[in-house]
């Protein structure tokens, strides 16, 4: 029988210390890259600095089999002047193809919309490639369609 998935608060350090980090993060790139945009590269520092704003504004959680890290999401509450309130966006989502069936995804969502609640955020808003598993899933678990996002990429010299 295989141990049960924790899911926890961790910090950027933590995140970017785990040997299953980078794995993960190139998992992500390949599955959520958005065309017409930089390829993902994770810029430890940024995230640093969100993290140090306070935990208004940024928390992020991992997934753990033991101490392996199989998944994380990264939440972002800040205040959205149009609408004057707090409101949750998740940044990041991910788990590992191989730990998908272990229920890591839903406890990380279902982690992310008690903060989102513990933040008095008046909702959740997830992105999800058109067509990818996430975008299956997060209609099957209350959540709707509001908007679509459209690019349009540039190049300079």
């Amino acid at each position: 029988m295989r141990e049960p998935v924790t899911v926890r608060q961790i910090s950027i350090a933590e995140a970017f210390a785990n040997p299953a980090f980078p794995a993960l993060c190139r998992e992500y790139a390949v599955e959520s890259a958005i065309a017409g945009l930089p390829a993902p590269q994770e810029k430890q520092s940024a995230y640093e600095a969100l993290e140090a704003s306070g935990s208004n504004v940024f928390c992020a959680y991992g997934a753990f089999l033991g101490d392996m890290l199989i998944g994380f999401v990264v939440l972002l509450t800040p205040v959205l002047p149009h609408y004057g309130a707090s409101i949750a966006v998740a940044e990041s989502l991910f788990v590992g193809g191989a730990y998908r069936k272990t229920g890591a995804g839903m406890l990380l969502v279902r982690r992310a919309e008690k903060r989102a609640r513990e933040m008095r955020s008046p909702g959740m808003l997830f992105s999800s490639p058109s067509g990818g598993r996430l975008a299956v899933l997060l209609p099957r678990i209350g959540y709707r369609e509001t908007n679509r996002v459209f690019l349009k990429g540039f190049t300079y010299d």
